[in-house]
């Protein structure tokens, strides 16, 4: 019985290319027993079978070459930690992947959500159900809607995800009290994202919180850096409340939607104010 295959019996025995094999050899993960010096022909013995098993179990198991190059010449003991390590690996990685389904899912609803709010007249009151959205939120300072920066608000609720190994929201949001202002003394109270996660521990001075579900009353209007016509949309929707005796939560939340995604077109947005109303 012949135990000496060639390079191209090895590969179609074993259901692997010929050039994996080449490779393999020269990174040193498996070599042939033998090669002839008259033709350089490579042989393999087929007790080297099980190894090649063995590194194709472990690239299976998404290990990188490198690492199964120092794998293969350990312990059983040291497998069996490097495969622990690597179950915990692999469960970091599916949470991510239920994490980014979970925000794809989201993503589509709000877009959707986007969609149904652009078949809205601009500038007309109107009354949406929402759904329940758990949030990440901070205090702001000085910030309101004609002036202040709000990206190192942004950055500091991304960079938090980002440490948590959480995937970043790209939709940011304003809380405030609703009442009579002046276009001078209007302050956004909080900036917040949503969060796809179910458990995350914060520490002040952000906190986890959730906008209720139910009916809004709300305005939506085209915004951009040089719009000045925040206040009047604000004002339109406080008069239709208190005119006709809305008893809402008594905030404001605002939400912007992108209406383009390149940095190199003007910034334009979407934004909806709401105020949640509650049944008397």
């Amino acid at each position: 019985m012949n135990e000496h295959f060639s390079i191209g019996e090895t590969a179609k025995l074993n259901n692997i290319s010929i050039q994996t094999l080449r490779y393999y050899d020269k990174l040193g993960i498996f070599k042939p027993e033998y090669t002839d010096p008259n033709n350089g022909y490579r042989y393999y013995h087929i007790s080297q079978f099980f190894y090649l098993d063995i590194i194709k179990y472990l690239k299976g198991i998404q290990t990188p070459l490198e690492e199964i190059r120092q794998i293969i010449l350990t312990t059983p003991q040291e497998m069996q930690r490097f495969l622990e390590d690597q179950e915990n690996t692999i469960e970091n990685e599916f949470k991510k992947l239920e994490n980014a389904k979970c925000l794809l899912e989201k993503k589509k609803r709000q877009l959707k959500e986007q969609l149904e709010i652009c078949e809205k007249e601009r500038g007309e009151v109107y009354f949406r159900s929402i759904k329940e959205d758990r949030i990440l939120k901070m205090a702001t300072q000085s910030l309101n809607p004609f002036k202040g920066r709000s990206g190192l608000y942004v950055r500091k609720l991304a960079n938090v995800l980002e440490e948590k190994g959480c995937i970043i929201e790209n939709q940011y949001g304003y809380i405030y009290s609703l009442k009579p202002y002046d276009d001078s003394n209007m302050n956004y109270e909080y900036i917040y994202t949503s969060v796809s996660e179910e458990s995350l521990n914060i520490e002040e001075p952000m906190t986890i919180d959730a906008i209720a579900s139910g009916d809004y009353v709300c305005i939506a209007f085209d915004w951009s850096e040089n719009n000045k016509d925040y206040y009047h949309y604000y004002q339109k929707l406080y008069n239709y409340i208190t005119s006709n005796h809305i008893q809402t939560d008594g905030k404001v939340y605002e939400v912007s939607l992108p209406t383009n995604y390149s940095s190199l077109k003007k910034e334009t947005f979407l934004t909806e104010l709401r105020a949640k109303k509650i049944e008397q």
